[in-house]
């Protein structure tokens, strides 16, 4: 699907649960996403691993797509390549890494390989984070993506403060 200088994306595969939780089972890296619950493996097995092994779409690629160095084949995380559910057109990125691969540039190497490949697909690009995520939202500036607004999401549980949505549209 889609290769970096130092990121290679896979599809995840049904036997790829454990990889999954090494993210969704660290309180750290779900801070933004669940304010720090960690999903536990029946939580992953029934609602997270369907949700991506339901995302492929085969002619574009689409989907959730497990991330691995090129220099070491080692798992860091994962990336979203996904038709919006909520903006007609729009394809709608994001990315969660294992804490020990945060400040490396991989979220802001890969984010601005799909935003640019969305672009080249002719559609605008979007992507959401919590309000306090400055991490997420430095990535999304990054990959040429613009403060869109402020909204309330449907995070459970949520964190009292809305969300951001950035967007990226088409350059004519």
């Amino acid at each position: 699907m889609i290769i970096t200088n130092r990121i290679s994306l896979k599809k995840f595969q049904k036997d790829d649960l454990d990889l999954l939780f090494q993210l969704e089972g660290d309180p750290d890296v779900m801070k933004y996403i669940t304010l720090g619950i960690p999903r536990t493996r029946k939580e992953i097995i029934e609602k997270s691993m369907p949700r991506i092994l339901n995302s492929y779409q085969s002619l574009l690629e689409f989907g959730i797509f497990a991330a691995y160095l090129n220099n070491s084949n080692k798992y860091i995380g994962w990336f979203q390549f996904e038709r919006d559910k909520e903006i007609n057109d729009a394809i709608e990125i994001g990315w969660r890494l294992k804490k020990q691969f945060w400040g490396n540039g991989y979220a802001t190497e890969v984010a601005i390989a799909l935003s640019d490949k969305g672009i080249a697909l002719g559609k605008v690009i979007v992507a959401r984070a919590m309000i306090d995520n400055k991490a997420s939202i430095r990535v999304m500036e990054k990959a040429g993506l613009l403060f869109e607004k402020e909204f309330w999401g449907d995070y459970r549980p949520h964190s009292g403060k809305p969300d951001v949505l950035y967007k990226r549209q088409l350059n004519f």
